[in-house]
């Protein structure tokens, strides 16, 4: 095409050391074949076997941890956690979870929040450093569970780009617009711009349905191609759009969209 379309925005819809915890690691290594599940939450920590480990052990370390300096919460760790994981369903739902519905559970103490925004962070930060040594044209996997871990429980729209070099390397992730709880304001010239300054050769573009429901909607199909036409005039290629739900996504490239 040799127009841009119209710059307009197009709606897309200090551990403690309690009961061994700082024990002899080698002897525990030692004494655990691989197979077995752990005997203790801890040493499974210690050992290499968090795996075995669920929610609730998880969460209720967390806590322990998150605690540890200082006593602010009116329940043991474990009853904590149990009442966490009934509320939002899963250790990652409670790290996800909004200030709001957190402060909605009236056991938890100021010191808790931010330790679990901490742990929320540090786990996004170890999946977006997982991208950069990825060839995400050819392991996109790894790409849709950054994603997924950064927007499925998102409570408002956000646009994200996915910018990547000519090898498909990771050149830059980026917000390009935080909306309402159904509508995101994307400017196609805007996207271009920034591919361009990136000197980019395509990109995924990504979105997230906070209803949890990824099927794309007519306004996301109509956004979809005219930030397509815009790429194009650029030579830059959409490779995908993402739609991530809770639990779930939707692939523009699968259903042929792209």
């Amino acid at each position: 095409m040799s127009d841009t379309p119209p710059d307009r925005p197009v709606p897309a819809s200090g551990f403690r050391d309690a009961g061994g915890f700082r024990g002899n690691i080698t002897t525990l290594q030692a004494a655990l074949p691989d197979e077995a599940p752990p005997p203790d939450p801890k040493q499974a920590l210690l050992t290499g076997r968090a795996r075995y480990l669920d929610d609730a052990d998880i969460l209720a370390l967390t806590l322990e941890i998150v605690t540890a300096s200082a006593r602010s919460t009116s329940q043991s760790p474990e009853i904590l956690a149990g009442t966490l994981l009934e509320r939002f369903g899963s250790a990652a739902g409670t790290l996800s979870a909004s200030e709001q519905a957190l402060a909605g559970v009236s056991q938890l103490g100021r010191h808790v929040v931010p330790g679990l925004r901490l742990l929320q962070e540090a786990a996004l930060r170890y999946n977006r450093a997982r991208l950069d040594a990825s060839d995400i044209l050819s392991n996109p996997q790894t790409l849709l569970d950054y994603l997924t871990a950064r927007l499925a429980r998102e409570s408002v729209e956000q646009f994200r780009i996915v910018f990547l070099d000519a090898r498909g390397a990771l050149l830059a992730d980026e917000a390009q617009a935080r909306g309402t709880v159904n509508h995101t304001p994307v400017y196609p010239r805007e996207v271009a711009r920034r591919a361009m300054e990136l000197n980019a050769a395509s990109i995924v573009l990504v979105h997230n349905h906070p209803s949890g429901d990824p099927t794309p909607s007519e306004a996301d199909f109509q956004m979809t191609t005219m930030v397509r036409n815009a790429a194009d005039t650029i030579g830059v290629e959409v490779v995908d759009h993402l739609i991530i739900g809770n639990g779930r996504h939707v692939s523009f490239r699968e259903l042929g969209a792209l």
